[in-house]
């Protein structure tokens, strides 16, 4: 049955080739979070706001007399997982006295900071103040999962590889999507068409784990019907699963009796 799948995948590819764009435009993952250094170091954090190849860092410590301390700084990455650039303290106006000069603002250079991140959720950061080093790992900080819940115009677009009985290519499993979501739980049905016209769906069950702004399943299981009789079983993983309020997506690897995927999942909301 996935082979039925496949050649309407291929179809529909084919007749849209020409208005679909030859590639994606983002240039890698969004390092944007609230970072720290795990449950063991609560109480201080770093920010970082990423566009374009820069990052920009907000960092919040303390000093030997344990009050707050915060810097900032800005690295450049070059669209990599490493950035680095100069970090400041800064002084400006009091907060309350009314309207703020921003032409009064000192910044000082106290140092320097980089991070290196091993993957989409964790990394090492270094930074110095005045000649005090510090290292430490960092990972996401979590503490609300996004519900994706809702009616969306999506599904999966995936390459087929190491396949037996059918051939590798792409895979198009996209129409209308359900996602309902309880708690972590999350259950996503795309209905389709095979290329016989016969009614086809693939149900997606998982726990989605937060990662900090992101989320991700992982271990979960999909089964798929076409025209009703039963197609393919298999595992899967989505990785850096991003909502916003127009819809969410992610990296999609899975496996079944029939292929080894990788593409992406996700789609736009509908309307009603």
């Amino acid at each position: 049955m996935i082979s039925t799948i496949k050649r309407h995948a291929v179809a529909i590819l084919a007749t849209f080739a020409v208005s679909l764009p030859a590639a994606a435009t983002s240039t890698g993952i969004d390092y944007t979070d609230q970072w720290w250094g795990g449950s063991a170091e609560h109480g201080w954090g770093v920010n970082f706001i990423e566009q374009g190849t820069t990052i920009f860092a907000t960092l919040f410590v303390y000093g030997q007399d344990q009050t707050p301390r915060w810097f900032v700084a800005t690295m450049q990455g070059g669209g990599g997982t490493a950035f680095s650039g100069p970090m400041y303290s800064t002084t400006a106006p009091y907060f309350g006295a009314g309207t703020f000069n921003g032409d009064s603002t000192v910044a000082t250079q106290v140092g320097s900071m980089s991070v290196n991140f091993s993957n989409a959720y964790n990394g090492s950061l270094s930074y110095s103040v005045n000649g005090v080093n510090v290292s430490k790992s960092i990972q996401r900080q979590s503490f609300a999962v996004n519900n994706l819940t809702g009616h969306y115009l999506g599904g999966l677009t995936a390459t087929g590889s190491n396949c037996h009985n059918s051939p590798n290519g792409a895979i198009l499993i996209f129409d209308t999507m359900t996602v309902t979501q309880t708690g972590q739980s999350a259950q996503m049905v795309v209905n389709f068409f095979a290329a016989n016209g016969q009614a086809s769906q693939c149900t997606f069950s998982g726990t989605l784990n937060p990662q900090g702004v992101m989320g991700q399943i992982s271990g979960g299981n999909f089964n798929c019907t076409v025209g009703g009789s039963a197609a393919n079983v298999g595992s899967f993983n989505i990785d850096t699963i991003t909502a916003t309020q127009t819809g969410f997506s992610g990296l999609f690897t899975g496996s079944d009796q029939f292929c080894s995927y990788n593409g992406y999942f996700g789609g736009v909301k509908d309307v009603q």
